[in-house]
């Protein structure tokens, strides 16, 4: 039997998250079942290049943010011309275009992918527009039990058509094994902390909503009872001014180490004792946290979004509210003043990791899925498809 094609259409082909998330699944799918098709609406990058390199067809179909027409035909087209079968779409504008153009071009399944807890761009005029475009949805795929509020409160979507499944890493590289201790020095000389020092880290895009700002009061709090304690924030983006003004006014600039944007994330989590996030309202399943079980780290986090489906508070890591440095130094405080504690709790991370939120669990879900979709259409009466 000719394996099936399927189409992952997003809005660009740019370094984040979802995008990651959908080259792996790209990559590892089963290619005696499935043949993936990458196409993005504008602007391809490093994941498009890094597709095409392996050998997977990647179009860009527009030359614009908008919803242009042009767009819709040549996503037809290509559908009509591939002989697609399901369509995934990621994003407003692909996610309108993408089910249009499934329908339009005889693709009979169509899944739009959710990664947010809550969108700042989303309009009532867009919600409505989604709405009315539920009927030929055949599913939702979100990536935490933690989006399903906002998902069926917010954007109204049926319950019984949003199918969770969480991300995956590849943990194996992840993990650094015998060369973690050598890491570790490095970097860490590197960034001018002392080789006993404990260490708490954030690796985030320092935007508003990770309320990076709280991490650094929250540092002061635990600098009073741990003075060796240092603390890095890994990354970059608008808030990083405010940041380091707040660090300045602290007086912390020797114990707080901002170290700007690092392509080496294994590297600096070697560097950690635990993983810190503390987002205020949109963080939904993030693969810093995974890459941080993976590299046994325990996890410090708010309870926010599907923070809460990474930590079992008490068993791999913290939960805290957001906004709240004293809880978040408490938090941090019990993890860094006890080591036996943070090996431990470390260790159930790595497994975890393992055991639930490998790509290869990630990919063995959606093709279970894929499966499941299109037999349920072909037993549906033509009239009804």
């Amino acid at each position: 039997m000719r394996p099936v094609p399927i189409l992952f259409l997003f809005p660009s082909l740019g370094v984040g998250g979802a995008e990651r998330q959908m080259q792996a699944l790209a990559l590892r799918l089963d290619r005696t079942r499935w043949t993936p098709i990458v196409a993005c609406q504008h602007a391809s990058g490093p994941v498009g290049d890094e597709l095409a390199a392996a050998g997977c067809k990647v179009h860009q179909l527009s030359d614009t943010r908008r919803l242009d027409p042009r767009f819709l035909w040549r996503t037809t087209a290509l559908v009509h011309r591939e002989g697609v079968r399901i369509v995934l779409t990621h994003g407003f504008s692909t996610g309108v275009v993408g089910r249009l153009a499934a329908l339009l071009g005889g693709a009979p399944v169509r899944i739009v992918a959710e990664h947010s807890t809550g969108e700042r761009d989303m309009s009532p005029a867009k919600h409505r527009i989604n709405r009315v475009l539920v009927p030929i949805t055949s599913a939702w795929v979100a990536v935490a039990r933690g989006q399903l509020p906002y998902l069926i409160q917010t954007k109204r979507i049926p319950a019984d058509r949003i199918h969770v499944v969480h991300n995956g890493i590849d943990v194996a590289s992840h993990d650094l094994g015998a060369q973690r201790a050598t890491v570790r020095a490095r970097v860490r000389g590197e960034l001018g902390i002392d080789a006993d020092a404990p260490v708490a880290g954030s690796i985030a895009v320092l935007r508003p909503e990770k309320d990076l700002a709280t991490f650094v009061r929250a540092a002061q709090r635990v600098l009073h009872d741990l003075p060796a304690a240092r603390f890095v924030l890994a990354g970059d983006g608008p808030e990083r001014r405010e940041i380091e003004r707040e660090i300045e006014v602290l007086g912390l600039e020797r114990q707080v180490i901002m170290t700007g944007w690092r392509s080496d994330v294994p590297a600096v989590l070697a560097a950690l004792d635990v993983a810190v996030l503390c987002s205020t309202d949109v963080e939904t399943f993030p693969l810093v946290f995974l890459e941080a079980m993976a590299a046994g780290l325990p996890l410090v986090g708010t309870r926010v979004g599907g923070l809460a489906e990474m930590i079992e508070d008490g068993e791999n890591g913290l939960l805290v509210e957001p906004r709240d440095a004293e809880q978040l130094a408490r938090a941090m405080l019990r993890v860094l003043g006890d080591g036996e504690t943070a090996r431990r709790w470390g260790a159930a991370s790595h497994a975890r990791a393992v055991r639930e939120f490998d790509v290869a669990t990630m990919v063995a879900r959606y093709e279970a899925l894929f499966a499941r979709l299109l037999s349920a259409r072909a037993r549906q009466p033509a009239f009804a498809r």
